[in-house]
């Protein structure tokens, strides 16, 4: 679904898939996010090439916007301090981006990775 705006120039249309990249980036810039978490596997999923494997949920309802994301947590953080600071992040960068509303942005926390980034890289 889109979300849809009429201006003296015309309409413009803002995709759900934008709205999941924007969430995307801005979660992964938080420190203590390790990675966005992704969907079980399906076969659905499997078919569809292009479908984004992130758990990144957007719903539009009236113009406004539901976020809802998983995301695996670096060990040695705060989790609520770090789902708070995507919170404040995602909602900011959605509505700053797209000029859509965002009523709310729930964060699962799905795993904690206890591995160091420097064995991650290797």
């Amino acid at each position: 679904m889109e979300k849809a705006q009429e201006t003296k120039k015309g309409t413009l249309r803002v995709s759900e898939s934008v709205i999941v990249t924007i969430v995307k980036n801005a979660a992964s810039e938080i420190d203590g996010v390790k990675k966005i978490a992704t969907k079980p596997l399906s076969i659905k999923s499997l078919l569809q090439s292009s479908a984004d494997p992130s758990d990144i949920k957007v719903t539009m309802l009236d113009g406004v916007c539901m976020i809802k994301l998983s995301i695996v947590a670096a060990s040695g953080y705060n989790i609520v301090s770090v789902c708070e600071q995507i919170q404040e992040k995602v909602k900011a960068a959605v509505q700053s981006m797209t000029g859509v509303t965002v009523s709310r942005v729930d964060v699962s926390v799905t795993d904690v990775s206890f591995i160091p980034e420097a064995e991650v890289s290797e």
